[in-house]
């Protein structure tokens, strides 16, 4: 393994397929896989066991058997791109991915489960991680819109995604009603999901989404500081409910939110040990504003289709 890619940890020695290494954050860089398919199977394990450790620390809650259910469902063949965050020394502190996928005949990608350490937070390592995600696939296809699809229950997500990109690009809203090509493409999304029957088309709410989960999803109630949100969310998406959110993408907004980065750059403060996570899975500057108080995912994907 080149220089560039030797590591501390044993998740990335020796593995069959290594990871192309880049830059994340002043001092964080990601390890990610492009053909995760390739990975020999101990190297698979290697790292389902490295994600199922991440999670129980991000979410403060036992996930092990939504991994085991995942990896028994063939995650590695099925997802398209998979990353580690890994910090100062090496180790892995956080993970996320994402489905390249077409839904209602338009472009797509699916965004994985995500989250980072409590000791990392507060670093924009999960906003650095999504905006490197979007950075390749949109700039790859600059002439055409890419939807970015993810479940969630936690309102800082929604929050976030909302005033990074606009509330007329972000979906559901509660201002107007849900577009037909949005419907389309959510309902596609869902039962590609296997939560067709479970989709409410009207409010993009997913009932019983998270039902493969025994206990809780979260350790702290997600909150996203914004009081009327987090009633809402509180009243509507039940504890193993999560809403559909579809976000339009292309050159332009991704410019907005790197302007934005660039225009509203501040040095983050040290990591440090503890603290409560902040939300995953939205570009850069989505979550400044959030004061999040609750961990919080991309989504969370049923193992039994995926």
């Amino acid at each position: 393994m080149p220089d560039q890619t030797r590591q501390h940890c044993p998740e990335l020695r020796e593995l069959s397929v290594p990871p192309v290494i880049r830059p994340l954050r002043p001092g964080y860089r990601v390890a990610r896989w492009d053909s995760p398919t390739a990975l020999a199977p101990e190297c698979r394990e290697r790292l389902h066991l490295a994600l199922r450790d991440l999670a129980a620390r991000a979410f403060g809650a036992d996930h092990s058997g939504y991994w085991r259910t995942r990896m028994a469902s063939g995650f590695f063949d099925q997802i398209s791109s998979l990353a580690l965050i890994l910090g100062p020394d090496g180790v892995p502190v956080g993970w996320g991915g994402y489905h390249r996928r077409s839904f209602a005949s338009r472009r797509a990608l699916y965004l994985d489960a995500a989250g980072v350490v409590p000791a990392h937070r507060r670093s924009g390592l999960s906003a650095a991680l999504m905006t490197h995600f979007l950075n390749r696939e949109v700039l790859a296809h600059p002439l055409t819109n890419t939807y970015v699809v993810l479940r969630t229950r936690h309102p800082a997500v929604y929050a976030g995604w909302r005033k990074g990109l606009g509330q007329a690009r972000v979906f559901p809203r509660q201002d107007r009603p849900v577009p037909n090509l949005v419907r389309r493409i959510a309902t596609d999304a869902a039962d590609w999901l296997g939560d067709g029957p479970r989709l409410d088309p009207d409010t993009l709410t997913v009932r019983d989404a998270y039902r493969m989960f025994d206990g809780e999803i979260y350790g702290v109630t997600p909150r996203s500081g914004d009081p009327a949100l987090d009633t809402r969310f509180a009243r509507e998406v039940g504890p193993k409910d999560a809403v559909l959110v579809v976000a339009r993408m292309s050159v332009l907004p991704l410019a907005r939110v790197a302007l934005g980065r660039l225009l509203g750059a501040q040095p983050h403060p040290a990591p440090r040990a503890g603290g409560r996570p902040v939300p995953g899975a939205v570009p850069e500057n989505l979550t400044s504003r959030a004061t999040p108080t609750g961990a919080g995912a991309a989504g969370l994907i049923p193992g039994g289709r995926l």
